[in-house]
């Protein structure tokens, strides 16, 4: 996992299946969600939204760019901001501003699984 960034300050990518106006707010998402992504740095931020957003649309870079979009995530996500989009009807995709003491992405490591190995 790589370093938060500055003041502690990092976000949890999440696409919830549901439209904007009955997603879970920002804290729920913390606490009842398991985050599709972790990103330290605000390029990161508007990256995963981008391509997220994009995918659930079914586009491509070349058909939508989100020029506008990205430097308004770029400054909301340095001001340490949540972001929340999506599509009418579903999902909603959104990045909460976390900070260390919220935090449980480095929580509960990774305990190894025993087992037989598989031949491929």
């Amino acid at each position: 996992m790589g370093q938060h960034t500055s003041g502690g300050i990092h976000h949890h990518g999440y696409v919830e299946d549901a439209p904007l106006n009955t997603a879970l707010s920002a804290h729920d998402r913390l606490s009842r969600l398991d985050a599709a992504e972790v990103l330290h740095t605000p390029d990161e931020v508007a990256q995963w939204l981008a391509s997220t957003l994009r995918a659930a649309m079914g586009k491509v870079e070349d058909e939508v760019a989100f020029d506008d979009e990205w430097d308004q995530w770029i400054k909301f996500a340095q001001a340490g901001e949540t972001i929340t989009t999506g599509l009418r009807d579903g999902p909603t995709i959104s990045v909460v501003a976390v900070s260390e003491d919220e935090c449980r992405c480095e929580a509960a490591p990774l305990v190894p699984v025993g087992g037989k190995k598989r031949s491929r």
